[in-house]
């Protein structure tokens, strides 16, 4: 049985804020890329980008983090990310900012490639994380495992416009494993 977290008005509604919020911090820009990181992301990635009033060049990196509910190695594509960013701004989209590592990562890549001022958006920060972002729309417990507005289990509920935890499945420390 599903639990929802999070409804869609109160999505659109967080989401409608982050964008106010990054339309008046990005104003004034001639271009900035768009770095979607995680399939995860990609309804968040669709709702936010549509409310930008920024030019953008947008990038798709491609990367998952779970198999199933057992977290696997980072698959980030750096070749869908320009050589060099011509100290452009970089507005990056993440789904879930857990242990931080893709962005630690992703951030070290951006600036070895020209990056200017990097922003980080996520649409979750779990609790307790120290990965750094500058925009999360949400919280999420360490212990709940969320599916819906993009986010999956064994690539299903993605297409949820809520966002759902299952009342009996909660993380249970092992490498990510429900």
């Amino acid at each position: 049985m599903m639990k929802i977290l999070y409804s869609a008005e109160a999505i659109a509604a967080r989401v409608a804020d982050l964008a106010d919020t990054l339309n008046k911090s990005l104003a004034g820009n001639k271009m900035v890329h768009t770095v979607v990181t995680m399939n995860g992301s990609c309804m968040f990635a669709a709702d936010l980008t549509r409310q930008l009033t920024i030019p953008q060049i947008m990038h798709f990196t491609g990367g998952s983090y779970f198999q199933g509910t057992m977290k696997q190695e980072l698959a980030m594509n750096p070749e869908t990310l320009p050589q060099n960013f011509h100290l452009s701004p970089v507005l990056v989209i993440e789904d879930i900012l857990d242990s931080g590592n893709s962005i630690k990562h992703l951030r070290q890549m951006l600036g070895q490639r020209g990056a200017g001022p990097i922003t980080v958006v996520s649409l979750f920060k779990r609790v307790g994380s120290t990965a750094a972002a500058d925009y999360a729309a949400f919280s999420l417990p360490k212990e709940l495992f969320a599916v819906g507005y993009g986010l999956d289990m064994d690539g299903r509920y993605r297409e949820l416009p809520a966002i759902y935890t299952f009342e009996t499945t909660l993380m249970s420390g092992e490498s990510g494993r429900c």
